[in-house]
């Protein structure tokens, strides 16, 4: 369902591999199959991940570094540069903000007397933009558990498919 501003409601579809590790959806393989067909023609295209023209010096630095970081863990593809870029770029402003608030205090003399700093609003929404992406961004511990994919190789066996294989047994009632 989505709201006004195309806000959803509800949770955000998870990965197929998430659906099978946690074993709490019961799924065909048929359907296992075709879930992965779908999210596989669904993945952009690999590329290099180049900040974009319009960042600022210190907001391309972060995405280079961030890029680095993110390099061996896959989840970074050329659809992400224009949500990695806003990230960046309201990093470095959350630090500029930051800064005026640690240089002129969170309360200014105006001329109508002492008022909050306007840093501080400034602060407080770049702040929101950054905690807003960086789960979709998987840069934050809970984003990285929430995007958690198994690499190939690591799928979870119990001690049933251990000792006979993939046969899954029918338990439910």
């Amino acid at each position: 369902m989505q709201l006004k501003g195309g806000d959803r409601v509800g949770r955000r579809a998870r990965p197929i591999e998430l659906l099978v590790l946690d074993g709490k959806k019961h799924l065909t393989k048929e359907e296992i199959r075709e879930r992965r067909e779908r999210e596989t023609a669904l993945r952009p295209p690999e590329g290099e991940l180049k900040p974009p023209s319009w960042l600022g010096p210190a907001a391309k630095k972060e995405f280079r570094r961030i890029v680095k970081v993110m390099a061996e863990t896959g989840l970074l593809t050329v659809a992400d540069v224009d949500q990695l870029a806003v990230y960046c770029d309201a990093l470095v402003r959350y630090a500029e903000a930051a800064k005026a608030i640690e240089e002129h205090g969170v309360i200014v003399e105006g001329s109508k007397g002492t008022a909050q700093n306007p840093a501080v609003l400034v602060a407080n929404k770049y702040a929101a933009i950054i905690a807003k992406l960086a789960p979709r961004l998987g840069l934050d511990p809970s984003g990285r558990a929430s995007l958690a994919l198994p690499r190939k190789g690591e799928e979870k066996v119990d001690d049933f498919e251990a000792k006979f294989g993939n046969a899954k047994l029918n338990r439910g009632g």
